[in-house]
């Protein structure tokens, strides 16, 4: 039975990816796995804001986006990061392909709440046949985190939350939630295992703090839609926490 992993990398992946990690993408492939890669691009799209005088606010974590902003996400998503990672894939003979919500409707959203965040959405169509095409042919589908709205309004969504839409859509084995720590730290130790019981005392009890919120969000979201292992952690080649129901 084919196994499907999703993994999110950081926009800066590009260089950072290591001979392991191509490697291990290999040796999944040996056995009879699909692997899709979801991509984000902050850094690559704030820098590209500021060459236009875009301002770049955050609300509650989230980059509110303005039309101009949406047409600079797309430049810094679709013209930096995307052939910056298929190249890298291509570099270590894994044949891959860049893939975006314009791609035979890849990805149809919606709008969170456009006053608090503009054109910010959330995904809730994936074409998985498609996808299921590309592993046909033997290649890794690399996608930006954008969608388009049924009214064809694109909308920047947040990596973390593609990558597990997508997840839940392909009927995921695992998704990796690849961040710059090996896992979650708990008193200096990276926690091996993660319920959302144990999660909520972390939150609540103000251990688990910033950017690990969302991410533990994202993945906590995934298992409630049927991802069995979500693992949040800086390599494949490493399990990190795993969160599981």
């Amino acid at each position: 039975m084919t196994k499907k992993i999703v993994i999110k990398i950081g926009g800066t992946a590009a260089t950072q990816l290591t001979p392991a990690f191509f490697e291990t993408i290999k040796n999944w492939q040996k056995q009879n796995t699909n692997i899709v890669i979801v991509h984000g691009g902050g850094d690559h799209i704030s820098a590209l804001m500021a060459q236009f005088n875009e301002p770049v606010q955050k609300i509650n974590g989230i980059r509110f986006t303005t039309q101009n902003g949406i047409n600079i996400t797309k430049m810094a998503l679709l013209g930096q990061v995307q052939p910056a990672l298929v190249e890298a894939f291509r570099q270590n003979a894994v044949p891959a392909i860049g893939l975006n919500a314009g791609s035979d409707q890849l990805l149809t959203g919606h709008v969170l709440d456009q006053d608090t965040y503009g054109y910010v959405g959330a995904i809730h169509q994936v074409n998985t046949q498609l996808m299921n095409r590309m592993w046909q042919n033997n290649l890794v589908p690399i996608i930006a985190p954008l969608a388009i709205t049924n009214e064809g309004q694109w909308l920047n969504v947040n990596a973390d939350h593609a990558a597990t839409a997508i997840a839940k859509y392909i009927q995921a084995d695992e998704l990796y939630l690849l961040t710059d720590v090996s896992g979650v730290k708990v008193s200096g130790n990276i926690l091996q295992e993660l319920t959302p019981q144990k999660a909520l005392e972390l939150k609540s009890s103000n251990i688990i703090t910033g950017g690990m919120i969302p991410k533990i969000n994202s993945a906590l979201d995934a298992v409630h839609r049927g991802v069995p292992n979500v693992h949040i952690t800086n390599t494949v080649t490493h399990p990190g926490t795993v969160v599981t129901l």
